[in-house]
């Protein structure tokens, strides 16, 4: 069967689904809604006598998923949900393997983890980087990943947020096996051997095999709970309270309360603004930003930039640091310095020590509204020129757009009167 982005074929009993998007497998409306459809038809033929025998989860092009579209993030309603899919695959009745012939990332990750056993070859890695953006997993990672390998490693993993190696993975728990030659032949193997020994699966979330010692849970997530209580990113306590809750509540409960954290860091400002700084690094010229992992900053070029984005506003109140640094970046942008406004952001969360959780100059001015800060500014100028209000902010402010909408009005009223 063809579902677009997910492929479903039938090879000697076992049902192989194949997530088949590009870039990355990524689990986006469409291809969640593929997915949907493809369960939806192996829990129609399991209701007949020559239903499936076993499921096999794959990605094609070397890699499992990378996981949700982040723009689609806080956007309800759009396609089927991804927690309801790990619902529904972790609830077949026959055993469900997924293979992993490469990173199994965010999303993908705990799409993995719903499937009641993981192969994977060496070279995957696999990870729930959803802190960066300040989040805890959103479809029961986390509950599924404690299950498999207790609350300390499962939460040294999710407060991290680095992925992992296949051959660390293992030794957590968290893979049944690494596979160095065909991946999908070892997977297709277990599936049937599973279901010729009638071997019933176990959902991985109703697992307990590691909440054993309760007391030791608890003083685990003691210890965690502690440790952030100082610390600015809010979703650092969800992920914690998560990990306690896997412990303390059945687990369809445990799920819900993951689902409903994940929702309210949703709404959180520090979401908007931590989402805003990963598209901006990455949209921004190399030619101003380097972006090799664990290693961006300034280039030289990005460097003059900043200097003139910092100049007059030392020594200023957080508020008139603001303003001075979106007038100077307003200047810039008119000027033709930089692309847009994110890159003056992403400037100076690298090079001018700006918090992540702030979004950068220009996110947060529009968060508190430009609007109000530009009044500030024209009676702040009358002390200091720095505050001299740049046409651009002015034609922002005067019809509501953010300052690349009107960067863009403003140069094709140019190319108009020529």
């Amino acid at each position: 069967m063809q579902g677009g982005t997910v492929t479903t074929r039938l090879i000697d009993g076992i049902a192989r689904i194949t997530l088949e998007s590009s870039p990355g497998n990524a689990l986006d409306s469409a291809t969640r809604h593929a997915l949907a459809a493809a369960l939806s038809g192996i829990e129609a033929a399991l209701q007949g006598d020559n239903g499936p025998r076993g499921v096999v989860l794959t990605g094609a092009n070397g890699v499992f998923s990378v996981g949700v579209d982040l723009r689609e993030l806080d956007r309800p309603g759009k396609g089927a949900e991804l927690a309801a899919i790990c619902r529904r695959l972790e609830r077949l009745p026959v055993p469900v393997v997924a293979a992993l012939p490469g990173s199994a990332i965010g999303g993908g990750a705990e799409l993995a983890l719903a499937a009641h056993y993981r192969l994977a070859v060496s070279e995957a890695r696999f990870g729930l980087p959803d802190i960066v953006l300040g989040l805890p997993p959103g479809a029961g990672g986390g509950q599924r990943l404690a299950a498999l390998c207790g609350a300390r490693a499962a939460l040294d993993l999710l407060l991290r947020g680095r992925p992992i190696t296949a051959q660390v993975a293992r030794e957590m728990g968290v893979l049944d096996g690494i596979v160095t030659d065909d991946l999908l032949g070892a997977a297709h193997a277990l599936a049937a051997q599973l279901a010729a020994a009638g071997i019933r699966p176990r959902p991985v979330a109703g697992r307990r095999e590691r909440m054993a010692d309760g007391a030791e849970w608890l003083d685990t997530v003691r210890g965690k709970q502690s440790a952030i209580a100082q610390a600015a990113l809010r979703s650092a306590a969800r992920i914690v309270d998560c990990i306690e809750a896997a412990l303390l509540l059945p687990a369809g409960a445990a799920l819900r309360f993951e689902r409903t954290a994940h929702a309210d860091a949703l709404a959180d400002p520090q979401f908007l603004a931590l989402r805003h700084v990963y598209f901006a690094e990455r949209r921004i010229s190399t030619a101003l930003l380097e972006r090799r992992p664990g290693r961006a900053g300034p280039t030289a070029l990005g460097r003059g930039l900043l200097a003139v984005l910092t100049r007059g506003s030392e020594g200023l109140s957080g508020q008139r640091r603001l303003a001075a640094s979106v007038a100077q970046g307003a200047r810039l942008l008119a000027a033709g310095r930089v692309a847009r406004a994110s890159d003056i952001d992403a400037l100076a969360v690298h090079g001018l020590g700006w918090s992540r959780l702030t979004g950068g100059p220009f996110f947060e001015a529009r968060q508190q509204g430009l609007g109000p800060l530009v009044e500030r500014m024209q009676f702040w100028a009358e002390e200091d020129p720095v505050f001299n209000t740049p046409s651009l902010l002015r034609a922002a402010t005067e019809t509501d757009d953010d300052i690349d909408a009107a960067l863009r009005r403003g140069r094709s009223e140019v190319v108009r009167t020529g």
